[in-house]
């Protein structure tokens, strides 16, 4: 049975009443510390996101430490990146374009933390965006200079930061029917569940299958280009452990700012 004009307008706007005071209720259990904010965002496929992950030199480890100056509960640990390897402690440099609450494109250079119950977590040590943004180290995050790109099969990322210093990378990449599939560590994945950041705090988040039942890309080293003029490159092994791309696009629902 079809619904009359004069019906359909009637549940738009019981829909709309509804639902505006539920998003009403939310805001109010949030402001009470009754209930956590969930913000809803998606990874894009075009371009790829990508990770270049870094192994850390034994001779810097305790430097890095020192650097990093990690809150009580929070120690640095190697992981597995990939099932079929060793675990190991890595820096990593993911670079993608956001789409949802925010859009633009984003850079994160991470390492890998064990929280108190020994379970590995990502730790964001450097986040950087070509648009204004929010993060529970500076509050408020000023837009920087960067660029994410993919054109002809060639992807290009270009982060500039008069702090921490410059990162370039150009890839190849391969043409779909010729990617090499591989498996991500389920270590790994779930180290999203937590993302710590310098000062303690974290976000959780949530994630669906694209991340987590996915394969990721190989991005062959040959093809692959990285000048690294950042603060973290001293800490690092001069040639990347590998490098990877995401296979599809990731939704994520992510609660910032959770233990706060």
């Amino acid at each position: 049975m079809r619904l009359t004009p004069a019906a359909r307008f009637l549940r738009r706007s019981i829909k709309r009443f509804l639902y505006s005071q539920l998003y009403l209720r939310d805001s109010l259990l949030i402001f009470l510390r009754r209930s956590q904010p969930l913000v809803l965002f998606n990874v894009e496929d075009d371009p790829p996101s990508v990770y270049v992950n870094y192994r850390v030199r034994p001779d810097r480890v305790a430097a890095l430490a020192d650097l990093l100056a990690l809150p009580d509960g929070l120690a640095l640990t190697p992981i597995r990146v990939l099932a079929d390897e060793e675990p190991f402690l890595a820096i990593t440099m993911n670079a993608y374009r956001v789409s949802g609450l925010v859009n633009g494109v984003r850079a994160e250079w991470s390492t890998f933390v064990r929280d108190a119950d020994g379970v590995p977590r990502y730790l964001v040590v450097e986040a950087q965006s070509d648009a204004g943004s929010m993060d529970p180290v500076h509050v408020i995050t000023r837009a920087g200079e960067m660029e994410h790109t993919l054109r002809d099969g060639m992807l290009r990322t270009r982060i500039v930061s008069a702090e921490r210093g410059d990162f370039e990378l150009e890839a190849a990449l391969p043409a779909p029917a010729e990617r090499e599939a591989l498996t991500a560590a389920p270590e790994w994945i779930a180290a999203n569940d937590f993302i710590y950041w310098r000062n303690g705090v974290c976000d959780r988040t949530f994630y669906d299958a694209a991340l987590a039942h996915s394969p990721v890309w190989r991005i062959p080293l040959a093809g692959l280009r990285v000048q690294d003029r950042t603060v973290w490159s001293e800490y690092l092994e001069p040639e990347p452990v590998h490098a990877v791309m995401l296979s599809r696009r990731v939704q994520f629902a992510m609660s910032p700012w959770w233990n706060v």
